[in-house]
């Protein structure tokens, strides 16, 4: 296990508008993932090849984890402990399940792991739904950036 200094804030309502709202003229790429889920397990590596990848680009990547927050210390922290972790890392806290999926994208359906990709303005221009290889979220992001 890697020995990293990290944390994992709470994100509720209020805070996912700023986030998305607040991007400085970056794009912003949010994957959704749980610590029980196995496909996001799958793909973590991939998000942390792209961030790094990426990271002289206008492009912020953040991890959402759809786990509780009162499994921050139980749960989060020992998955991400196995990463050499380099994006920002929250927990949901929305009033309900239904409202945090209908705030990310009214038509998907929960299913994990799902990925967005906004623009500096905060318009949502990709969802990902599912588990995705490097070379498919590489090809979403560069459309994106590209088109800009």
């Amino acid at each position: 296990m890697k020995e990293t200094s990290f944390s994992v804030d709470i994100l509720d309502e209020a805070g996912f508008q700023k986030l998305i709202l607040d991007r400085n003229g970056k794009f912003l790429f949010i994957n959704v993932w749980a610590t029980w889920c196995i496909p996001c397990r799958e793909e973590f590596p991939d998000l942390i090849k792209l961030a790094n990848i990426y990271q002289s680009k206008q492009i912020e990547f953040i991890g959402l984890s759809a786990d509780y927050p009162d499994e921050i210390e139980l749960k989060i922290l020992p998955f991400l402990k196995e990463f050499d972790l380099n994006f920002k890392i929250y927990v949901q806290k929305f009033k309900s399940e239904q409202d945090f999926i209908n705030r990310l994208n009214e038509s998907w359906s929960g299913a994990l792991p799902a990925s967005f990709i906004y623009n500096p303005n905060g318009v949502q221009l990709a969802f990902l739904n599912g588990k995705k290889s490097f070379s498919e979220f590489q090809e979403a992001i560069e459309k994106h950036l590209n088109n800009q």
